[in-house]
């Protein structure tokens, strides 16, 4: 029998409504599965990422898209009607970067799954659901970078950011990206963070993909302001940690590298990293896009 995978993340029925009614050829499958099997059935063979996002866009019933300046986000989905096959209008902001324009249609159009299959809660008004969100941003990883090209491509490379940038630029996305699908995969078992550099001196998590963003904090911030001055990778093991609302601690041990970058130092950490043969030039990371 096959065993379930676990969701990496907290459900809500919302999402386990979706699983439930996606059709999934396992009763046990996963939120994510069960999005990855939706979308396989919307692209078909489709490979190149430009023709997968104009069938998924058909397939899904995306009727319009606009382009609009001053969007408090980088895309929204709106039913036109009160039922799916009435369709959709995407609404996208204006001038940001083409991998952050793909990553948000392709987030946007995994949220029609919800309001084909759940409409009774879609199609009334609703707050945002954070388990929806974070299965949209698996299912647009999904979308965007085909599970058996990126198996292949991904042998043979350190777990590093010099690898996530190399295969990002590959498959036109951004890192963050990247990482939720390697994850999503189960190749690597890592997470990306941003640490701010405050004016004041120290560091503050900023952003955080492949995992649940919490108040973590590094144990020994000598690391963090090491890669901030020397600009260079900097490999290791260490620990993070985060305070419940009791006080109390909870540690993390991680091996990581760390690479300054914008404002602040970027960090992959998690099992597996190492140096590696030969440096090359890392990412320039702007973690600050909607994920």
């Amino acid at each position: 029998m096959k065993s379930r995978r676990a969701s990496s993340e907290s459900t809500s029925d919302l999402v386990r409504l979706f699983t439930e009614r996606s059709g999934a050829t396992a009763a046990n499958s996963s939120p994510e599965e069960a999005m990855a099997a939706m979308l396989e059935g919307a692209c078909g063979r489709v490979k190149n990422q430009e023709q997968r996002l104009q069938r998924v866009l058909k397939e899904r019933n995306v009727i319009q898209i606009e382009t609009i300046s001053g969007l408090n986000c980088d895309g929204t989905l709106e039913p036109i009607g009160t039922t799916f096959a009435e369709g959709f209008r995407m609404r996208l902001r204006k001038n940001v970067p083409p991998a952050r324009i793909r990553f948000s249609i392709a987030h946007e159009v995994c949220h029609t799954f919800f309001y084909e299959l759940v409409p009774e809660m879609k199609f009334r008004p609703h707050e945002p659901d954070e388990a929806e969100e974070r299965l949209c941003n698996v299912g647009a990883a999904a979308l965007l970078i085909p599970a058996r090209s990126l198996r292949i491509s991904v042998k043979g490379l350190p777990i590093c950011l010099a690898s996530l940038e190399r295969l990002a630029e590959e498959y036109y996305v951004s890192p963050p990206t990247m990482l939720i699908r390697l994850k999503s995969l189960g190749l690597w078992h890592c997470e990306l963070s941003n640490w701010h550099r405050n004016t004041g001196g120290g560091f503050a998590l900023d952003g955080l993909y492949g995992g649940r963003k919490l108040d973590w904090e590094w144990q020994d911030f000598s690391e963090l302001e090491r890669a901030w001055d020397c600009g260079k990778p900097i490999f290791g093991t260490g620990f993070v940690y985060m305070s419940d609302s009791r006080g109390t601690q909870r540690y993390r041990p991680v091996s990581y590298n760390l690479q300054r970058s914008g404002a602040g130092v970027t960090a992959l950490w998690g099992s597996g990293i190492r140096k590696p043969a030969q440096d090359r030039p890392l990412l320039r990371l702007t973690l600050h896009h909607r994920q």
